[in-house]
């Protein structure tokens, strides 16, 4: 399920609430729909789901290294970036560059971090879809080299260089969370406005940083496959719902480090309305 793969969970109290208000929404299917459709829940379901989701955002937030507070000043791009290989570039006095992202079991949760570093990865794609050779190169890449490329190269060069490999099951998620929209700019013959793809990007980060904790449940049988997919379709939907209004600051003219600080600071608050309740 999602990336967990054989991922124990976290076993947290935070995250046995969690996993509780998961237990608690119905994984039977819902009469009368398709196969892609996902119906408007009822009163009760919708309740039911923002239990999930508060659920969800406090234990995520109480992970996070830096508990859902993200700096005014954000990170600087070399935290963000996979240090360069050879250990020549991006070192400092012979010592080795700290992995950008979450390595081995007793490691912090980077929520906000990881928002900030697969926000690098869509500010790539959107630089190379614009031809801005001066953004790419905040990034290590190179704009001639990139549209050498095929389309699907492209992508894996970006996330390559950004993200580098996944070697944690939250390093896997936030690769599959920036993989969806750096395609979607790249890809899609009207490419989502870079608001849009921010959202995008923090929406997705939050479902599937979720789905590693909550994969561990299927994992240990407490779900079947089939109830393991519905309920993940009721989360997502009603996750994109929640959000939807998410006040998104202009994007269109910011640098790099603008929109990867504006990510994390976006992933904060998202956090945060997840754990209001509805009015």
């Amino acid at each position: 399920m999602g990336t967990s793969g054989s991922y124990g969970g976290s076993g947290t109290a935070d995250w046995q609430q969690a996993h509780d208000a998961f237990d608690a929404l119905s994984g039977a299917a819902s009469s009368g729909t398709g196969p892609g459709d996902i119906p408007d829940p009822v009163e009760g379901q919708q309740l039911l789901l923002d239990s999930v989701l508060s659920a969800l955002s406090t234990a995520l937030q109480n992970d996070d290294a830096e508990h859902g507070r993200p700096s005014a000043t954000g990170y600087p791009l070399s935290a963000l970036l996979v240090p360069p290989r050879g250990g020549g570039g991006g070192s400092s006095g012979g010592r080795a560059q700290a992995p950008a992202g979450r390595v081995g079991a007793g490691s912090r949760r980077q929520v906000l971090k990881g928002s900030a570093r697969g926000a690098a990865a869509v500010a790539g794609a959107y630089a190379l879809r614009n031809g801005d050779a001066a953004r790419l190169r905040e990034l290590g890449l190179d704009l001639a080299e990139l549209r050498s490329l095929g389309p699907r190269a492209q992508i894996s060069r970006i996330l390559q260089a950004v993200l580098g490999d996944a070697g944690h099951p939250d390093e896997a998620a936030l690769r599959k969370a920036a993989t969806r929209w750096v395609k979607a700019v790249l890809l899609d013959s009207e490419p989502p406005a870079p608001q849009e793809g921010l959202r995008g990007l923090v929406v997705e980060w939050i479902y599937e940083l979720s789905l590693v904790e909550l994969g561990s449940q299927k994992a240990q049988g407490n779900l079947t496959a089939q109830e393991a997919i519905r309920k993940q379709r009721w989360l997502r939907s009603w996750l994109e719902r929640r959000l939807k209004r998410l006040i998104i600051p202009d994007a269109r003219r910011m640098t790099v480090q603008q929109f990867t600080t504006t990510a994390a600071k976006v992933t904060g608050e998202a956090l945060r309305m997840l754990r209001a309740r509805r009015s």
